[in-house]
């Protein structure tokens, strides 16, 4: 590969990009201030940004925030357990894993709860007839996702909880836990299904060993249990070296840094009120374009700082016990491309709608109609376990057109040429505006649509003119990452 240099236009275009963005968030900062409704029910601030209060009005980073102050005791337990595990029966990694996983819910919530986990893994283990085992593999998964959604839409907070005699954040996080251990339960058994040669690895032990694994339980990543697998190859195949001392610093490293990125969050949510001004549907529909636009990145930003925590302590504890995990998601102020947003964000959940979905219905070779299909079939699955909101419906039906629309626009304009940025800016705009419903709410949504689409010309001009140095800042991202690889390539040949 030849090393490419960047146009000039691509550099303009990031000063400009940058430009828009600052004065977008100066915009957000005056908004955020005493005038906002609800604001004196915010949080008092910290001590050293005087008369600042703190949003939080985002449930899911306070959810997890509390979750690690009451339970963050049990990752330090999770790593002498797993060390001492790998020292002295290491072929019983597994059956370890799995009382571990007993004991820490028990004790963090109750019988009941444990009850509910235990059934769902029994369910999917059992019962899957050889000569229909995938459809009723499947046809297990699409009933729990079922059973989720009625409690978690018509029949959460009011009786569930009594029911298990837990508190609300504990049934939010009873919601999560089984969410996320339908998509692992499908993969463990379709996996299991697959492997004809060596069974090993797949008894009920190393299936609840998967689902309870303490550093993902949670907020995931939810990986697909071929690499979760890759506990048991006791570093064979990993390729840092194995010695405790320089684990423990990797980990703590890797912990210092999601850590940063924490403190950034709550430090940016003194002053950048983002979670309740998107309340204000009133101010959202008359508040300047830049604001509002302004608004909606913030809301992305916040949002994958977000999961870059959630997932990089997952993906940091994982790596320390010799998983093959994934990386960390892709930062979203240089994804220009939406597809690259579904592969490089959350990973894993790509990785298991590709693997179990997308590939099971379609092939490179095959026709148009069955490659649209698989993609619908997949974005449906998106759809209905997330949950069956209307919110949810727009947000995975405007990201599966828009996808259909990126595809068509790259494969009819060369990789590097300005009609494809020209022509994709289009497309990537209805993109990025789908994602204020899946942050925010339908509402939400349906103002940004409309003040897109029906304030003129000339608002939608200044947007594209902006969205279009977005677009070519994300070409010029590529190429500087690109070029770095070519030279560390021919480093290492030298």
């Amino acid at each position: 590969m030849v090393i490419q240099k960047p146009a000039p236009e691509l550099i303009v275009c990031a000063v400009l990009y940058v430009g828009c963005l600052i004065y977008s968030f100066y915009k957000n900062y005056e908004l955020s201030n005493e005038n906002l409704t609800n604001y004196e029910t915010l949080e008092a601030g910290w001590c050293i940004f005087k008369h600042r209060r703190r949003d939080d009005f985002d449930w899911e980073w306070e959810h997890y925030i509390e979750f690690i102050d009451r339970h963050g005791i049990y990752f330090l337990v999770h790593v002498v357990v797993m060390e001492l595990t790998r020292r002295f029966c290491a072929k019983h990694t597994s059956i370890v894993l799995t009382i571990f996983g007993l004991v820490v819910i028990y004790r963090m919530y109750n019988l009941p709860v444990l009850a509910v986990i235990l059934a769902q893994s029994l369910s999917f283990y059992y019962g899957n007839p050889a000569r229909y085992y995938r459809r009723t593999v499947w046809l297990k998964t699409f009933l729990w996702i079922a059973i989720i959604n009625y409690f978690k839409v018509w029949y959460f907070y009011d009786k569930l909880n009594v029911h298990f005699n837990i508190h609300n954040d504990q049934l939010l996080e009873l919601s999560l836990i089984t969410s996320w251990n339908v998509i692992k339960c499908t993969s463990f058994c379709l996996d299991k299904g697959r492997e004809t040669s060596c069974k090993e690895h797949y008894g009920l032990h190393d299936l609840v060993a998967y689902l309870l694994y303490f550093p993902l339980l949670l907020m995931g990543p939810a990986i697909v249990y071929s690499r979760f697998k890759t506990l048991h190859n006791l570093f064979l195949l990993e390729r840092e070296p194995t010695s405790f001392v320089y684990r423990m610093w990797t980990l703590a490293k890797r912990l210092m840094m999601a850590w940063f990125w924490a403190l950034l969050m709550l430090a940016g949510q003194h002053f950048l009120y983002v979670n309740l001004i998107q309340q204000d549907l009133v101010l959202l529909r008359h508040v300047n374009l830049w604001a509002l636009y302004g608004l909606g990145f913030l809301m992305g930003q916040f949002f994958c700082i977000k999961y870059v925590v959630f997932y990089g302590i997952g993906i940091a504890f994982g790596r320390f016990d010799g998983i093959d995990m994934p990386d960390k998601p892709i930062c979203i102020a240089r994804v220009n491309q939406y597809s690259d947003m579904w592969k490089f964000f959350d990973r894993s959940l790509y990785e298991f709608l590709f693997k179990y979905i997308y590939t099971e219905l379609c092939t490179k070779t095959s026709g148009l109609v069955r490659k649209l299909l698989a993609s619908l079939a997949t974005f449906a699955f998106i759809y209905i376990w997330h949950g069956v909101f209307l919110f949810i419906l727009i947000w995975s039906l405007i990201n599966w057109i828009c996808i259909l629309l990126e595809r068509l626009v790259n494969h009819c304009t060369p990789a590097d040429s300005r009609w494809r940025a020209i022509i994709g800016t289009h497309v990537f705009i209805p993109s990025v505006l789908s994602n204020f419903f899946f942050f925010a709410s339908e509402n939400v949504g349906f103002i940004y649509l409309q003040r897109t689409y029906t304030e003129g010309i000339s608002n939608y001009l200044g947007l594209y003119v902006a969205s279009y140095c977005f677009y070519q800042t994300g070409q010029l991202v590529k190429i500087v990452k690109t070029n770095r690889r070519v030279e560390d390539a021919k480093r290492r040949m030298e």
